[in-house]
């Protein structure tokens, strides 16, 4: 009854759940979205404060009393139909309603129900407070987010290329260095794994003999060394290493000191001092590293303790800032944790890296058969000492690598070995990989601080946008962006001192407290053993706990090296000549074939190709009339005349088809060339901007969205520009003489085409340009005020759903209520999930614009003139190809299209990628609870169709320019024409000529009139304004929508 009482009162007053500051999603005090919540909802007892209107509490207020009625009703039903349920059959509150939890809800449903003060009951309190903690819970999502961009990170950078090709030739500094730490690493754990595997097999044969009275333990010798390896379970060798931890206690230890801790070494195993296994500390070697301060910039930190705090900040005021806790470097300020983060940031990818090898040496272990005996269903085994092989790399064209310079790209078995081998060759390789990633940010901040100050200076940003909380995430888009930079740029950048060099493994070192006598049996003597490295530790203790046999050891020393004749790790500085045979499955064949394998890096990081526009060979066939069959016609008057015949014969057949036919002989390849030549120069200018703008989205390493909108910027610059182009083109040609007039009708052939495209610019461009760059606030906006309806709708059911509680039906502890905890859920988590869509999202179109540059190149080249140049050898003799249809033949017209759709197909693909990758904003809120039996919500959806309507008022904003900007380029180039032909005239006069060149009727791009005569309004196939407005772009090629065509 107590526990009930306490439950019930901390859901009563839910500010005591989270009275501890430690568990406590409280939002930062200047928190906009507790703002807004307060503007909407004045004071909510506890939970919301501030000078807000209390008209939202005033009408709850109402409702409350209106629902606590109908709550008093449900309590009076349930108490009759439960007393008659009783009488008749005889059970406490009836068969049916034979539950503890129907008064218990009961009670507490009708006291969620009772209004305060305020107007609101302590349902919609709790709501209320459930909204707020999920305000902090994304407040602290964010925080976190900023907090790693601040000491360094980014939100997303490219694969590095090929970690293996960058192996130095000292292996003491960078890639090198880090890539020993990495084979003792993975050495050490299968030696620490295979002695604790061969200690568990050897201690459970003595406990068995023991059960007999007989073995080791049987007759020990209370005390003894071996007395206490039989009362001791082996415990796990591996979880006792950990860098993190190490580092800790050693600056834990230096505070306060002046001496701070420069290096730090961990040995393989690291027993506690009072563990019986602490003498085998170091038999498997050990990992050393340095301190974060050796790094450019950031040795200032080296009296830093491990809360981030100078203990001499305030005697040493160039590292403290504002007589606060943070700490400033140059322009960069960093918080305490922060700071703390920085410091342990090798500790941190150590264990990372430590943490990946270990499941490969687990696998090594388990794959031996001199280990697990029990578990070998395996008939045949690779060796004595691996059930499966581990494998070797090899080349591109299948050949095996001899050293590290050949390329390698895969792994498979040894040549003529059947079977498939244990590993991917990559292990060793992502270890490598993943301790770069870890340290990525603080080589960042080290490389910021040493170069420019505009890096540092992007980041002041930070302390406002954690201040005004999650809700104005999107607000600081470009501040994002300009944190990022370029994805590709420092993708190569490797830890240069790391120290890892310094990391030793000897695999002769578990075999030093054997003095084998016997090989053949195992049988030694013992004696102290280690090395230097082992500061002269005794590990005698290890051959009496093997009864001085080395059988078992010399098991684990074949698994790691069997007959290679050094006993440490390969060296990196080395060639790294191929292990083949059996050596090759071994732990350090593996280590030295490993490390020659060679990632493929950053797929789609590589700019697209695209063709240029292919030169005009326009030859079109002459159309030749033919003579025609004509009927009789005739006349009877008196007689048949077939008077149609012959009309036919002698006006078609002899003079028009042979006239034609001579001219079209004469002229026609004239004309097809000139033709031609005017249509080329304004399609290749036009291909030219298409091209330009294009190197601007296809550049690697760039924000597609900024990408985009210089893109957009450009397209309208052009489209803008291009009244004036032609309008010269029109006065140009009309002051030829004669000529003019013909080359001018040619130029208004081109002119249909070219407006055509410059609308789909315009219509591009304006989406690009104007909506794009606001896409991602347009988005979380619309998410935030669908996140306050959410919150309006929770407050309006919270009485509601109390009533639920209270209903004798249903859910035992919820009654009718049940819904609301997956609804309530949704509100608590919804903030968080904006953030996390938010943040995924900017990595989400680099990724998807890196997806479609990865092979659009391979995808496009078939219609691509130029690239199809590679499959004419293909095309030409493969009979397969041919049986497929054959080579695509995009020559002609059909290749001048191929370009410019090839870039419109880009675009659009590109376009699409950016506005789908940001619709994680809402998407995540409205179907992440499907995966524990939510019901999905809809008005995440809802409010991203909302950017929709702002989008199509862009388009229709870049319609209506556009087409206002055709009209002008009509009437200015109608005008203008006109008055040269006025000025032509007038010459024409004065040298005795008639002069009636009057210039009208080119309005229209391009009408004219026949020469010496008044224009007779003829009109040239160029669009009309209605034409121009169709070729817009009606739906960006973005949300689904298709890629705009001109008519």
């Amino acid at each position: 009854m107590i526990k009930l009482a306490v439950s019930l009162l901390l859901f009563l007053v839910p500010g005591l759940v989270l009275a501890d500051g430690s568990l406590s999603f409280a939002p930062p005090p200047g928190d906009y979205s507790v703002v807004f919540l307060g503007n909407l909802f004045g004071v909510v007892d506890g939970v919301l404060s501030g000078t807000g209107s209390q008209i939202m509490g005033a009408m709850f207020g109402v409702l409350n009393a209106a629902v606590l009625a109908l709550g008093g009703i449900v309590i009076l039903y349930t108490l009759i139909v439960a007393t008659m349920n009783t009488a008749h059959e005889g059970q406490m509150l009836g068969q049916k309603w034979s539950s503890i939890w129907i008064p218990i809800r009961a009670t507490i449903g009708l006291a969620l129900l009772i209004p305060k003060a305020s107007g609101y009951c302590m349902m919609q309190i709790f709501v209320m407070w459930v909204v707020v903690q999920g305000v902090g819970a994304a407040d602290k999502v964010w925080d976190a987010a900023l907090s790693y961009l601040n000491r360094g990170g980014v939100i997303i950078q490219a694969q590095q290329i090929n970690p293996a090709a960058q192996l130095t030739e000292g292996s003491g500094n960078g890639i090198g260095g880090i890539a020993k730490g990495a084979e003792s690493i993975l050495a050490g754990q299968v030696c620490m794994l295979g002695l604790q595997t061969q200690l568990e097999n050897t201690r459970q044969t003595y406990l068995d003999q023991q059960s007999k009275n007989t073995g080791p333990c049987n007759s020990a010798t209370p005390g003894s060394a071996m007395d206490t390896f039989c009362k001791t379970t082996v415990p796990d060798f591996l979880s006792t290493v950990n860098a993190v931890t190490v580092q800790t206690n050693a600056m834990t230890e230096a505070a306060g000191t002046e001496t701070p801790v420069t290096s730090f070494a961990v040995d393989m195993p690291n027993f506690d001092t009072s563990s019986p296994y602490y003498f085998l500390n170091g038999i498997c070697g050990s990992i050393h590293w340095e301190s974060i301060t050796n790094l450019d910039q950031l040795g200032s930190l080296s009296a830093y303790s491990m809360n981030g705090i100078n203990p001499n900040a305030s005697s040493n005021p160039t590292n403290s800032s504002n007589n606060t806790n943070n700490t400033t470097l140059k322009k960069m300020t960093l918080s305490p944790s922060e700071v703390t983060l920085t410091l342990m940031s090798r500790a941190i990818a150590i264990q990372q890296m430590y943490s990946d090898l270990s499941g490969t040496a687990r696998s090594m272990i388990s794959n031996d058969p001199q280990m697990y005996t029990t578990n070998n269903n395996n008939t045949k085994t690779a060796t004595t000492w691996a059930n499966e092989q581990f494998g070797i790399p090899y080349t591109e064209n299948g050949s095996a690598c001899s050293n590290k310079q050949d390329k390698c790209v895969s792994w498979g078995p040894l040549p003529s070995t059947p079977g498939g081998t244990l590993f991917t060759g990559l292990e060793i390789i992502n270890a490598i990989n993943d301790y770069n990633g870890v340290m990525m940010p603080t080589l960042n901040l080290s490389r910021m601080l040493s170069s420019s100050s505009d890096e540092q200076s992007a980041r002041s940003f930070i302390s406002k946008a954690t201040n005004q909380g999650w809700l104005m995430a999107g607000a600081y888009f470009y501040n994002l962006v300009s944190i990022q930079g370029s994805s590709t740029a420092n993708a190569s950048q490797v830890d240069p001192k790391s120290g890892l060099d310094g990391s030793t493994f000897d695999a002769g070192l578990i075999m030093s407290p054997f003095k084998v006598s016997d090989p053949s049996t195992g049988a030694s003597t013992c004696t102290a053993g280690g090395n230097d490295s082992t500061k002269g530790q005794d590990f005698s203790d290890l051959c009496v706990w093997f009864n001085q046999n080395a059988t078992a050891v010399t098991q684990i020393k074949t698994l790691l090296t069997n007959t290679l004749s050094s006993n440490k790790v390969p060296d990196v500085s080395k060639s790294l000549p191929l292990v083949s045979g059996d050596n090759a499955t071994t732990v350090m064949g593996f280590l030295n074939n490993g490390l020659k394998m060679q990632t493929p890096g950053q797929p789609g990081a590589a700019p697209v190709n695209f063709a240029h526009i292919p030169d005009f060979n326009l030859n079109p066939q002459p159309y030749k009339l033919e003579r025609q069959s004509f009927s009789c016609g005739g006349v009877k008057p008196f007689y048949t005349i077939c008077i149609g015949r012959i009309v036919g014969e002698v006006v078609y057949n002899l003079v028009i088809v042979t006239i034609y036919n001579i001219f079209i002989e004469i002229f026609g390849g004239l004309i097809g060339v000139v033709t031609a030549a005017f249509l080329e120069i304004p399609l290749k200018g036009l291909a030219e901007i298409f091209l330009s703008a294009l190197n601007i989205i296809a550049q690697p390493g760039v924000n597609p969205v900024v990408a985009l909108a210089n893109m957009g910027s450009q397209y309208i610059n052009f489209a803008g520009n291009l009244w004036m182009y032609l309008l010269g083109l029109a006065i140009s040609s009309a002051l030829i003489p004669v000529l003019g007039v013909f080359i001018f009708a040619l130029l208004t052939l081109a002119m249909p085409l070219v407006i055509a495209w410059v609308g789909i610019m315009v219509g591009i461009g304006f989406i690009t340009a104007y909506y794009i760059p606001i896409l991602p606030y347009v988005i979380f906006v619309f998410g935030g005020l669908g996140w306050l309806i959410v919150v309006i709708e929770a407050m309006v059911a919270a009485p509601i759903v109390a009533l639920g509680v209270t209903h004798p039906e249903g859910h035992d502890a919820f009654g009718k209520g049940e819904a609301a905890i997956m609804l309530l859920l949704n509100i608590f988590l919804r903030p968080a999930m904006m953030i996390i869509g938010y943040i995924a999202a900017i990595a989400m179109t680099y990724v998807g614009v890196w997806i479609l540059n990865a092979g659009f190149d391979q995808a496009i080249g078939f219609v691509q003139v130029l690239q199809k140049q590679s499959l004419n050898t293909l095309t030409a003799q493969s009979t397969i190809w041919k049986a497929v249809g054959g080579g695509g033949d995009y020559s002609d017209w059909s290749g001048v299209y191929a370009y410019f759709f090839s870039i419109l197909i880009y675009t659009s693909m590109y376009l699409t990628i950016v506005q789908k990758s940001f619709t994680l904003i809402t998407y995540l809120p409205d179907k992440v609870l499907r995966w524990i039996g939510g019901t999905p919500e809809s008005i995440g959806q809802e409010s991203a169709q909302w950017g929709e309507d702002v989008k199509g008022k862009v388009q229709e904003a870049g319609k209506e320019t556009n087409q206002a900007q055709g009209s002008m380029e009509k009437t200015i180039g109608g005008m203008g024409v006109k008055g040269v032909g006025k000025v032509k005239g007038a010459l024409g006069k004065a040298f005795g000529g008639s002069g009636s060149t009057s210039g009208e009727g080119i309005q229209d791009a391009g009408n004219s009139s026949p020469p010496g005569g008044s224009s007779s309004g003829a009109t040239n196939p160029g669009p009309s304004s209605s034409e121009v407005e169709s070729a817009q772009h009606a739906g960006a090629p973005g949300g689904g929508s298709a890629p705009p065509i001109s008519k």
